[in-house]
């Protein structure tokens, strides 16, 4: 994915002055991006990153204070930018199932369309990361996911979903099997079938959460498939 400058910080924003050094921090967030997707983060270097685009690390500096400070900085136009999208496609899809494997579609696209290196930093330190990024960080996943949760608010309202099932519940179920999906690819060497994959766990999602019939009976169903589908992706 390129990332572009209006999805920077506010901070970094603040340390931009003019096209040309609007375009260098490009240019470190698309390497940097790169070079952490190649070597990881421990072992990715600014050095490695100031040799590719033929600058010294002192420019690196400039706009960032340290190697850590440019990952979080990476991550946070990497959320603003996916985040951006869906706000602007998610509305445009109708019908909860639709929205289902509109989610998990992107969501595997926007991880595995980079390198397998940055998206184990995505799920990695995307996941971890501390100091003065994180509540930031923490905010852009909540609005990353806002689109989401109305479609599930106004699906159960509407009686299209079981209106004892906590939505919480859903998004956990259906991030943590993507999530899985995710590092299974990590670990092997072919891709996923993106579209055959969203299409099977939006059928898992959809009859965990339809209305009527016996819960437990229902969610027992639910687990068996879904362990059946993590062994036939696993395969």
């Amino acid at each position: 994915m390129v990332l572009s400058p209006k999805f920077t910080s506010p901070k970094l924003a603040a340390k931009i002055l003019g096209a040309r050094s609007e375009q260098r921090v490009v240019d470190i967030l698309n390497t940097a991006q790169v070079v952490f997707g190649e070597h990881g983060f421990d072992r990715g270097t600014t050095a490695e990153i100031a040799r590719r685009l033929k600058i010294s690390e002192a420019t690196i500096f400039t706009y960032f204070g340290s190697k850590r400070e440019l990952c979080q900085e990476l991550l946070y136009t990497w959320y603003t930018t996916i985040t951006a999208q869906m706000e602007e496609n998610f509305p445009r899809t109708e019908g909860l199932r639709s929205k289902i494997e509109y989610v998990v579609t992107r969501h595997l696209n926007y991880l595995l369309q980079d390198t397998k290196g940055f998206c184990a930093l995505i799920l990695s330190e995307g996941r971890t990361m501390h100091g003065e990024f994180a509540e930031d960080l923490a905010e852009l996943k909540r609005r990353y996911l806002a689109s989401f949760m109305v479609a599930l608010n106004d699906a159960q309202v509407a009686g299209e979903l079981d209106p004892d099932v906590r939505l919480s519940l859903v998004r956990d179920m259906l991030f943590g099997m993507v999530e899985h999906i995710l590092w299974r690819n990590l670990e092997g060497n072919r891709g996923p079938d993106i579209p055959a994959i969203a299409a099977e766990v939006t059928r898992l999602i959809m009859k965990a959460i339809a209305p009527n019939g016996d819960e437990l009976r229902r969610l027992q169903q639910f687990r068996n498939e879904v362990a059946a589908s993590i062994k036939r992706i696993d395969q």
